[in-house]
């Protein structure tokens, strides 16, 4: 071997050795962002309401997919002018990082438009996606693409929804208004295809069946609009892949498969807006049944997602106020958590609401003018009788696993979900 060719491999050996530990050095100091993340909003994430969702699904020994999040945090859900928020408040806490006034959507007191995440997302590149059980031009989901000092105003909202740039990948209820408000803003822009009308600045595809959704091509890159049935998206059944009974855990499946195509990664945001729905009602039932089709869409999301997602759950507001007494034994559950305790009184009792009672009115209940063995299963008492259940002031809990979701500990205020995930972007 020359003294030339050898000076050259030594050359290359030690060119290879460097850049090993550059690369080396790379992967270990530098903070890598997570290719998915995935937040996960509801009502009523608190300990007592998780607590009681266990006990009806299976008993003192259950277990939510919940409790296998390695962190978490308390989280402070006060409003800007209010210490009690209201949907759209909280939404905006966690969509946009700032504190608002009640009934405000992304908008701050001075009158200023709050960019979301999933908007800062996009313009990162990220694909995005936003599902919801409830409509999509509700106010918690209208938190990520509306602007508005009223969230009541459902004309502005739906105005928005209709021209907003549109997100790669959208599913949730809606109806005639929401298509005639795109059909509307299609001839506007001279479209005559209602199935790829455009929405903002370009074109969608639009789906109104689940069993489409999943057909769908992931590889396509036209952004996709879910208009589904509401009624279609309420099931508590916790079998996946059935495209007549399709559960969260569908949606959430078929989200992640079209959107993770995207070589910069992907935001998605899931609002279930059916437990808050419950609970306004005061059906405890109906409740821990989206608290569990909830919980195992959650359980989906990270199987699907990968262990280095960035995955996130938060409560978003209380309603109702509602807690489980007395002493069940420890394999109590499903309908014997709903009747009556050990101690005769009604296991469910709310502290605002209409009360929900099959054979006695709730006034007649409180007065104490009926025998309690006689009342009925599903009696649940509210200690004030309204229309509807209303907020009630109390900390929500927050839970992440992944990186960047260390950061969930002790107490912080909600407007932090904002942040970590930014900070993920």
């Amino acid at each position: 071997m020359s003294m030339k060719l050898r000076n050259r491999l030594i050359a290359l050996v030690c060119l290879i050795f460097f850049l090993s530990i550059g690369a080396a050095l790379f992967l270990t100091t530098t903070n890598r962002k997570p290719f998915a993340i995935i937040l996960f909003v509801a009502d009523n994430i608190a300990p007592s309401n998780l607590a009681a969702a266990r006990l009806f699904s299976g008993g003192g020994d259950s277990r939510l997919q919940l409790e296998d999040f390695p962190n978490t945090a308390i989280a402070r859900n006060a409003a800007n002018d209010y210490s009690v928020p209201d949907a759209a408040s909280a939404s905006t806490a966690i969509a946009a990082g700032k504190k608002v006034n009640r009934g405000a959507l992304c908008m701050d007191a001075k009158g200023s438009s709050l960019p979301s995440l999933l908007e800062e997302a996009a313009t990162q590149g990220r694909a995005t996606g936003l599902l919801s059980t409830g409509t999509l031009t509700g106010t918690t989901v209208a938190a990520y693409y509306s602007k508005t000092p009223n969230a009541g105003d459902t004309n502005a909202t739906l105005t928005q929804f209709s021209t907003h740039q549109p997100f790669d990948f959208v599913a949730g209820g809606g109806g005639d208004e929401i298509l005639a408000a795109l059909g509307a803003h299609a001839s506007r822009k001279g479209a005559k295809d209602p199935a790829a009308m455009p929405s903002g600045a370009g074109a969608v595809s639009i789906i109104r069946s689940v069993a489409d959704l999943e057909n769908q091509p992931f590889w396509k890159k036209v952004p996709t609009l879910g208009i589904l049935p509401v009624a279609s998206l309420s099931q508590n059944g916790f079998g996946e892949g059935n495209p007549e009974s399709p559960s969260l855990s569908d949606l959430v499946r078929i989200a992640i498969r079209n959107l993770q195509s995207n070589r910069k990664g992907y935001l998605l945001v899931i609002d279930d807006t059916m437990i808050g729905a419950a609970a306004l009602s005061n059906d405890a039932e109906s409740m821990f049944g989206h608290m569990l089709s909830f919980d195992r869409a959650i359980a989906t999301a990270r199987r699907y997602a990968g262990e280095k997602a960035l995955v996130i759950v938060t409560g978003r507001e209380n309603i109702g106020g509602m807690t489980l007494n007395g002493s069940p034994f420890l394999r109590d559950k499903g309908i014997s958590i709903l009747s009556l305790n050990n101690e005769g009184y009604p296991s469910i009792c709310w502290s605002t609401g209409p009360g929900f009672a099959s054979e006695q009115s709730p006034s007649t209940f409180h007065a104490g003018k009926t025998n309690r063995l006689s009342v009925g299963i599903l009696t649940q008492p509210s200690a004030f009788r309204l229309p509807s259940s209303v907020g009630t002031a109390g900390d929500v809990l927050s839970l992440g696993s992944g990186p960047g979701s260390e950061k969930l500990h002790g107490f912080i205020d909600l407007t932090d979900i904002h942040r970590i995930i930014k900070e993920g972007l």
